[in-house]
């Protein structure tokens, strides 16, 4: 494959071209974005560190569930990286420009292949690292592992088991759009999915409720219940282990040694395995998948044709925003509703949310006493902004990039780069809120935290939602990248890891401000609510100028 090493000598090139070009011209900007790093980085040791001391004292359930934690957070990195990968790869492989030009060079399918999966791993992987490293060396600390040993351990096992995450995340995606080749039987089976899930996530319930009113007797009960993130058929679990034996050396020095090393071939032989059925998918299965892709023609009733024509024209007869920013508005929710790539993670992520929520009162957490009830209503709260980030970081901040080559033709145009960074904005806002002010009330419903707590912590939200938006559509307007089509190749620019550094530190600074604001004082609202529209009212008008400055 000596064509695979060209073209990711080429890759390699491109990306370190846009690092030196960072540096000679602005290294304030790539300083800014170290510090940022570190700090962020610092700021989550610290988070997971404290974290783990505080259950640690919670005897006598506290230190299992630090154990437990670690099994859990394992098999969580490599389900999120599984349907990482899978969404990455259907726009590598299926929707890039680049895959339809190297069909037409002397490049086989099989190097096409391998390289895009490279591609979509490299997209959906690296700023996981940002979160594991701290965890681990966290995690390495608590347990008197090794601040230093500890991670450097957990990355040689991750590396084979990111790399086996992508590949299987691939053949996913690549076998799903074999066998499910229309459309409305990918949505069907989809939601058949989405179904099984809520299901088995309802069948959850602790099976003992000890000490009570105590968070971690409550979730003692739920023991049995993560036992499978042990099974010993998870590739998660086969790195977990191996990490736990070898981090114990000092101890039955020659059978820890012998049972990490075992755990680690292991994994790292069955990665190497999927290679075989990987190049055999990439050199017969995917040329043929590709072109049947390529076909977008679908049969519409003239019922939804209507129904369509006529919810355009209700938008257009509104007052306001502008025709100019509606039609923007009418494109991007088009592009948005198809591109699977895009709404799949939306619906996976925010609908776990939703079935976690509705069930709160079924996993018996309404019980506890009101401190750990409304820790547990801060840390639900927290994580939906964390989701909603995700989502900003997705969507939101490639939206003004992905206008594409063309994007020339807008400054040509009568409508100013401000009516399309409102537009990018108020629909970005607007999805926002339809997202998260719901999940955040039913979250305190369901646990039954005092009405005007949840009231006051869902108007919270409405401004989290402005912030996290501004900052979005301004960085992206800041660092635009016109070249690229891909979402995922946007946000792994200079833009997208300073916007996830910024993202971090302002929710970080949000669930701080949950934690110790324990009165609904109107006053504390009014100062966090000017502190957000700060930090999203910024970021647009740097981008707004950047936007007037540049030359196309």
């Amino acid at each position: 494959m000596n064509n695979f090493s060209l073209l990711c000598g080429l890759k390699l090139r491109t990306f370190r071209n846009g690092f030196h070009q960072l540096r000679r011209r602005s290294p304030f900007e790539l300083i800014l974005l170290i510090a940022f790093f570190v700090c962020g980085s610092i700021g989550l040791f610290a988070f997971f560190f404290y974290s783990f001391r505080f259950f640690h004292s919670q005897e006598p359930f506290g230190p299992i569930l630090i154990d437990e934690t670690f099994y859990l957070f394992t098999f969580a990195l490599f389900v999120m990286l599984f349907i990482s990968s899978a969404v990455s790869s259907y726009t590598s492989l299926f929707r890039s420009r680049e895959v339809a030009f190297l069909a037409t060079s002397p490049v086989s399918w099989s190097e096409i292949y391998f390289l895009k999966l490279t591609e979509a791993l490299w997209f959906s992987s690296w700023s996981f690292l940002f979160v594991v490293i701290p965890f681990m060396a966290a995690y390495g600390m608590s347990k008197d592992a090794g601040t230093v040993f500890f991670p450097v351990l957990c990355l040689v096992f991750f590396a084979p088991l990111v790399l086996l995450s992508g590949i299987l995340g691939t053949m996913t995606t690549v076998f799903l759009i074999w066998l499910l080749p229309g459309r409305k039987r990918r949505q069907i089976a989809f939601l058949i999915g989405l179904g099984l899930i809520a299901f088995f996530f309802a069948q959850a319930s602790p099976s003992v409720l000890k000490e009570q009113g105590s968070l971690a007797g409550v979730m003692s009960g739920y023991l049995p219940h993560v036992a499978f993130a042990k099974n010993g058929l998870l590739p998660s679990a086969w790195a977990t282990r191996g990490i736990l034996a070898l981090s114990q050396v000092g101890s039955h020095e020659s059978l820890r040694f012998h049972e990490g090393g075992f755990y680690f071939l292991l994994l790292l032989s069955n990665t190497l395995f999927f290679l075989i059925p990987s190049y055999s998918i990439a050199k017969s299965l995917y040329p043929k998948i590709f072109f049947k892709s390529q076909d977008h023609a679908s049969m519409t009733s003239p019922r939804k044709v209507r129904a369509r024509k006529g919810f355009e024209r209700w938008l257009d007869r509104l007052p306001y925003p502008p025709k100019e920013v509606m039609a923007f508005i009418e494109k991007d929710i088009k592009i948005f509703v198809r591109d699977p790539a895009e709404w799949s993670q939306l619906i996976i992520f925010f609908g776990l949310l939703l079935l976690y929520f509705a069930n709160l009162k079924n996993l018996e957490f309404h019980v506890l006493k009101s401190f750990w009830k409304n820790l547990v209503f801060v840390l639900n709260t927290v994580g939906t902004y964390i989701v909603l980030s995700s989502f900003n970081m997705r969507f939101v901040f490639p939206m003004l990039s992905l206008e594409g080559s063309r994007f020339w033709i807008i400054d040509l145009s009568p409508v100013r780069f401000s009516s399309l960074l409102l537009e990018k904005f108020l629909l970005g806002t607007l999805i926002s809120l339809l997202l998260t002010m719901p999940l955040v009330f039913l979250s305190g419903w369901m646990l039954e935290i005092p009405l005007a707590r949840v009231i006051y912590t869902t108007a919270i939200g409405f401004f989290v939602c402005v912030a996290l938006t501004g900052l979005s559509v301004g960085l992206g307007a800041k660092f635009p990248n016109f070249k690229s089509t891909n979402p995922s190749e946007i946000i792994s620019g200079f833009g997208g890891s300073l916007l996830i550094t910024t993202h971090l530190s302002y929710l970080a600074l949000v669930g701080l401000f949950l934690i110790f604001s324990k009165e609904s004082h109107g006053l504390m609202l009014l100062t966090f609510a000017a502190g957000s529209l700060l930090a999203g009212t910024i970021p647009l008008k740097i981008g707004l100028n950047a936007l007037k400055k540049m030359e196309f």
